[in-house]
């Protein structure tokens, strides 16, 4: 099932003076998107999604990964761009706040380090749907990634949500709050 796990030392090494931070990039239908790689636990192919009944249509269900039961939330869908291909799309693994939350992405492109100076601020003309998401914008070689903070994924009311499901959410819903 797992396609490939990494911890960010094993990645690149970067010289405290050089200030460079570390991202992996993804896509979501024809948008390239990022995380900093320290919320990255591993890469998945997509197993068999378990669907949970009354959950928004972008929480796709739960998966079982080596004993723990993982939420499963599409990206696609979170954005209104359509669901990932079941057979085509991976699953990140991202930890948020000590709990584990996966995210299905069409593919992943590449782990890339970028100055701070690199990254600007986000234009407020995108969609006022996804702008609560992004954290800024970078350029790396022709690709411009959207850097998504994954804490703001998910809004205070559907962590309590989850909370039902998940107990162990309980914590980041009081963090949203």
């Amino acid at each position: 099932m797992v396609e490939f796990t990494f911890a960010p030392s094993q990645i690149k090494s970067v010289k405290k003076d050089e200030e460079e931070i570390l991202f992996l990039g993804f896509m979501a239908s024809d948008q390239a998107y990022c995380f900093h790689i320290n919320y990255i636990k591993e890469i998945l192919k997509i197993p068999k999604i378990f669907t949970l009944p009354q959950t928004p249509t972008f929480l796709k269900g739960v998966i079982e990964l080596r004993g723990t039961i993982l939420p499963i939330l599409d990206l696609k869908e979170r954005f209104s761009l359509g669901s990932v291909h079941p057979k085509k799309g991976r699953i990140i693994v991202l930890t948020i706040s000590n709990q584990m939350l996966g995210i299905l992405v069409d593919r992943v492109t590449e782990v890339f380090a970028v100055s701070p100076k690199e990254i600007k601020p986000t234009p407020l003309v995108i969609h006022q749907t996804i702008l609560p998401f992004m954290e800024g914008m970078v350029l790396v070689k022709d690709m411009l990634y959207y850097i998504l903070n994954p804490k703001n994924l998910l809004s205070a009311r559907e962590y309590k949500m989850l909370e039902s499901h998940f107990p162990s959410y309980e914590e980041n819903s009081k963090k949203q709050e």
